[in-house]
């Protein structure tokens, strides 16, 4: 990572890989969610760690303006290089996953990988898996499905004016909100492309607006932000509170708040550099897909010694977790990606703004 000034980052297409901050908040929100499923899987429960997600949805409505306001690439160009960023490993996983549940279906007694149940994963579709749930075959893939949506929608609106193209974003998003009840709630299509999560891309766009034209808080809001943001999510985990109905407030909100306030006190401050949570960052995907799948497999060779305390049993998932997705990123995601990035043209047919 380069430690070019904030100035110059905020206007270059560029600027999330110059973003300190936006890196060390994907590799936290990874982090979070690893946490979240391995206490989970030790009999305990930290739920909060699950706003990671909302943290990544926010970053990802971020992302998506600031790389794309300064020239924007024509539409096909940006869903391509979206879909070389999340299609390659997710399907690599998603496929390898189901190939094992075929070959050696004791190790995965809950999973049923049906044709239709792959073939709708590996295309983003949200669906009934065979075991009820709205999820694909490797479970955090279900946020894939928004993300992808998002994007649709984003390459949609890359034609219209600057000056336009974030009020119709989050015009776009907002409709299929207020939608949502003209619609039937048990079918996954409608239930997932009108949920209220929809809203934190949103939300990160505007965020990028700001980056772009430097109307950020300063650093004393911009602390406020990050206190409250924290304190609102800790007390969510305090009170035991029910996320599920109120979501977008409970967990959105404050993952914006805090989003915002780590962006902006990197544009007034500036944010060291940390090799290992830069790392952690660039990783962040790969942590994200693998590790479920990795914890599971900790949890089911730890069983037999029924007598080791949970604390070992999360512990070792944390860092199997954790471990097994820094693997996946150096030996499989950036190879993959680089190799990606030789084969397939650069070609940058921007509209105008």
């Amino acid at each position: 990572m380069t430690s070019a000034p904030p100035a110059e980052a905020a206007i270059r297409p560029s600027a999330p890989n110059l973003v300190r901050s936006i890196q060390y908040l994907r590799g936290l929100a990874a982090l979070a969610v690893v946490v979240f499923h391995g206490a989970e899987r030790a009999g305990s429960s930290f739920g909060v760690g699950a706003a990671g997600v909302d943290v990544f949805f926010v970053i990802s409505g971020f992302i998506m303006w600031v790389v794309t306001c300064g020239r924007p690439p024509h539409p096909g160009v940006f869903l391509l290089r979206r879909i070389e960023r999340i299609v390659p490993l997710y399907w690599l996983v998603t496929l390898a996953t189901a190939a094992l549940a075929i070959a050696a279906p004791m190790a995965f007694p809950a999973m049923r990988p049906t044709l239709a149940h792959v073939g709708q994963s590996l295309l983003f579709i949200p669906h009934v898996a065979p075991d009820g749930l709205i999820a694909p075959l490797i479970v955090p893939g279900w946020t894939l499905s928004y993300e992808f949506f998002f994007y649709l929608i984003f390459a949609a609106l890359l034609f219209a004016p600057l000056r336009l193209r974030a009020w119709l974003v989050s015009a776009c998003l907002l409709a299929l909100v207020l939608a949502r009840p003209l619609g039937d709630a048990d079918n996954a299509v409608w239930a997932t492309f009108t949920d209220p999560i929809l809203l934190e891309f949103a939300a990160g766009v505007w965020l990028g607006w700001a980056w772009s034209k430097d109307r950020l808080p300063g650093p004393a809001l911009a602390g406020l932000l990050i206190v409250g943001g924290l304190g609102a999510l800790a007390w969510t985990a305090a009170s035991g509170v029910d996320v599920a109905p109120a979501r977008l407030l409970l967990w959105g909100a404050p993952a914006a708040m805090l989003v915002t306030g780590c962006v902006a006190i990197e544009r007034h401050r500036g944010v060291p550099a940390w090799p290992a949570m830069q790392r952690l960052g660039d990783a962040s995907y790969s942590i994200y897909l693998v590790h479920g799948l990795a914890i599971s497999a900790v949890v089911r060779l730890l069983r037999p010694l029924a007598d080791l305390p949970p604390p070992v049993i999360f512990g070792a998932s944390l860092v199997v977790g954790v471990a097994s997705g820094l693997a996946v990123y150096v030996l499989v995601e950036r190879p993959l990606s680089e190799w990606l990035s030789r084969k397939t043209p650069r070609v940058s047919l921007a509209p105008q703004p």
